[in-house]
């Protein structure tokens, strides 16, 4: 279960409010989620947390992860160390899978962190340098749904145009305040309906420029949930693995995520020197990187077990591949994109063009 909310997070927002006016989404988002007692404090992952990331319903995402990075390995050229850095590593399981897989290569292991709390879980593991920023010319950059909850700002389209959505205080309530648009408030808006909310992703974007001046040789491999173009998808608050409708209720106490844009983020990143190798849904990067196969191999497992009478172990090799298919479904995780960017001059890996081969062409760029 989620631990309970600090109240200290509610005074600061109210402090930020009262000292500046009304604050935008992002700087609320920076309160509640980073700041002191906020929901990053202590990683809220995993099942006993507010929610699960694919390496938590199955090992075999890692598996499967840890294939295409070390293709890219050797797209790289076999660098000696390879540096493989994790952005957002949360409370380390992935990091533990991958090393796992990983073994065998020059491995640096950098897991980097804003959280207090995860940095000290992160610096138990065996082969983890657990840190609170980028490391120098990494090889490869991983973030696993990090950018859906990087600050953000919100605009709705009225009557009379776009407006952001702004957090004020009403007494000692926190409520929604629509203020004057802004040059960026105005492109986000665009396409929008009236009644419609949309996302500004100072966050997302300020990530991909950081990727342009630290990827010199090298590949980032972006995880999320989103779409290719049209705003990326509604905001939204998760807490004890359940969806919230108030964001503003009980500021620190959820997650507070967005829907990524990736071709935004592809333009943001190309603005900056790199190659964006456009995005595809993971279902088709995990069938490209060979889960059908895995899956294959299970029901196989199952039936053998079955053979053998021993039923209790099938059952549980039919409930891990049942879970496992979450990570393929369209319904669930199969729905993430996976975004690919690379410094000049690096081929696209063998892996990506597979999977590109079966993905429905993406919205035309501007």
């Amino acid at each position: 279960m989620t631990p309970a909310t600090d109240p200290s997070v509610r005074r600061a927002v109210a402090e930020a409010i009262r000292d500046h006016g009304p604050i935008t989404f992002a700087r609320y988002m920076e309160i509640a989620l980073y700041g002191p007692g906020g929901f990053y404090e202590r990683p809220p992952v995993g099942p006993g947390g507010a929610f699960v990331t694919a390496p938590h319903i199955h090992p075999v995402f890692a598996e499967l992860l840890a294939r295409g990075l070390r293709r890219m390995w050797e797209d790289l050229g076999r660098p000696d160390p390879m540096h493989l850095c994790e952005v957002g590593a949360g409370d380390g399981t992935l990091a533990i899978q991958l090393l796992r897989h990983l073994g065998d290569l020059p491995l640096n292991y950098t897991a980097v962190e804003r959280s207090p709390g995860a940095l000290v879980e992160l610096a138990e593991i065996p082969g983890v340098r657990a840190s609170t920023e980028l490391p120098a010319d990494p090889h490869l950059i991983l973030a696993n749904e990090l950018l859906d909850n990087l600050p953000f700002r919100r605009v709705r389209m009225g009557p009379d145009g776009p407006q952001e959505i702004r957090v004020g205080l009403e007494g000692d309530r926190l409520v929604e305040v629509l203020s004057p648009p802004d040059d960026p408030t105005r492109e986000a808006a665009e396409g929008l309906l009236e009644g419609d909310d949309g996302v500004i992703a100072e966050g997302a974007l300020a990530f991909a420029d950081t990727l342009g001046t630290s990827l010199s040789h090298g590949y980032a491999l972006l995880i999320d949930y989103g779409s290719e173009g049209g705003g990326g998808g509604g905001t939204h608050g998760y807490r004890d693995h359940r969806m919230i409708e108030d964001l503003l209720e009980d500021p620190g106490a959820a997650d507070l995520t967005a829907g990524v844009d990736f071709a935004a983020v592809a333009r943001r990143a190309r603005a900056g020197g790199l190659q964006a190798f456009g995005s595809v849904a993971q279902r088709r990067a995990l069938a490209a990187l060979g889960f059908d196969g895995w899956a294959r191999r299970e029901l196989e497992r199952q039936h053998e077990l079955l053979d053998a009478r021993d039923g209790l172990e099938a059952v549980r090799a039919w409930s891990a591949r049942s879970k496992a298919t979450l990570l393929v479904d369209p319904a669930a995780l199969g729905r993430f994109r996976w975004l690919l960017l690379g410094s000049p001059g690096l081929p696209m890996p063998a892996w990506l063009a597979t999977a590109s081969e079966e993905e429905p062409p993406a919205h035309p760029e501007p």
